[in-house]
């Protein structure tokens, strides 16, 4: 049984806690923001640096989260050499840390050079189109689809090169698509309402 004199006691000894408890949570709630306040400030540069690239005629690279919490996340890449450049850059500085294995990154990148460099080399329609590339992690792989209009073009139909071949009587071209196919585990086209899609997965 408790005794009534107990009770100012109780409350006495508790009342230190909840003020400890209290004071954590303002302080979590002032770092939050200020993490908030320098993600605001990266942002408005970003932004503004964007801006400036557009008066000057370029068009950088976009970078949309589609959902970060199932990282997953769509860039559109306009159609120039220098894009494709930017973008194959940006997808190293700006992905969050651990995305990838540092061997599956280099391996998409290399695979997003050579394949967005073949619609800019070889897909005169639509130019104005940016090429989409959507990047999913699953926990064992990572997933790459490479989206842009354009007429039928599948480059996994491609024959393999014969590497075995002397140098001289080998056709020129073919070596970039044979390079994607070892870097990738499994490398895939389809056509859909006008729309090239490329599959990439490697494990990761």
């Amino acid at each position: 049984m408790v005794e009534p004199g107990d009770r100012p006691r109780r409350a006495a000894r508790l009342r230190p806690a909840v003020s400890l408890r209290a004071g954590a949570r303002v302080r979590h709630h002032r770092r939050m923001w200020r993490r908030l306040l320098k993600q605001l400030r990266n942002w408005r540069g970003h932004a503004a640096a964007q801006h400036a690239a557009a008066a000057d005629g370029a068009r950088p690279p976009l970078m949309v989260a589609l959902d970060s919490a199932a990282h997953t996340w769509l860039f559109r890449v306009p159609r120039t050499r220098g894009s494709i450049t930017d973008f194959c850059a940006m997808i190293e500085k700006r992905l969050p840390p651990g995305y990838a294995s540092l061997d599956a990154l280099r391996a998409f990148q290399v695979s997003f050079d050579e394949l967005l460099t073949n619609v800019v080399a070889h897909t005169t329609e639509f130019p104005d189109d940016p090429i989409e590339v959507l990047l999913k992690r699953d926990p064992d792989r990572v997933l790459a689809v490479i989206r842009y209009r354009g007429v039928p073009f599948d480059p996994t139909m491609q024959p393999a090169p014969d590497t075995a071949a002397p140098l001289g009587n080998r056709p020129v071209g073919g070596l970039g698509v044979h390079l994607v196919r070892t870097l990738m585990d499994d490398f895939r086209h389809a056509y859909i309402a006008g729309f090239n899609e490329l599959t990439l997965h490697k494990k990761s």
